[in-house]
């Protein structure tokens, strides 16, 4: 399988583990649209997966990266954090989601695709 890709459905438990296995051992790298709740994951970087939303139709302003991590406990899986997050034109200069609606928003979105 090719990576990063847009996920279409929900990841079962053992391709979330080989996942994170493939790229860091215990992360996936994943960015959201808010918009249209489509998600890409698998990647070194997360401008790899967001050039992947980009090229099908997403825009620049409803893309958040974060981080997953299988192996913590539930509520404490998901960091919203990367490079790709720092926009100090609209707000956001750190590589942290500050917007509390924003950072709902990306973690539901990556809980319908990685919460078993």
């Amino acid at each position: 399988m090719s990576w990063p890709k847009i996920l279409k459905t929900a990841l079962t438990k053992k391709e979330i583990d080989d996942l994170a296995k493939e790229f860091f051992g215990d992360m996936i790298k994943v960015v959201v649209d808010i918009e249209d709740g489509s998600i890409a994951a698998g990647c070194s970087l997360h401008a790899d997966a967001e050039q992947l939303l980009l090229k099908h139709g997403s825009t620049q302003e409803n893309i958040w990266g974060a981080n997953y991590f299988p192996g913590r406990k539930k509520g404490e899986r998901i960091e919203y954090t990367a490079l790709i997050n720092i926009r100090p034109r609209k707000g956001n200069k750190s590589q942290f989601v500050q917007n509390t609606d924003i950072r709902k928003k990306v973690g539901n979105i990556i809980k319908g695709y990685f919460e078993e």
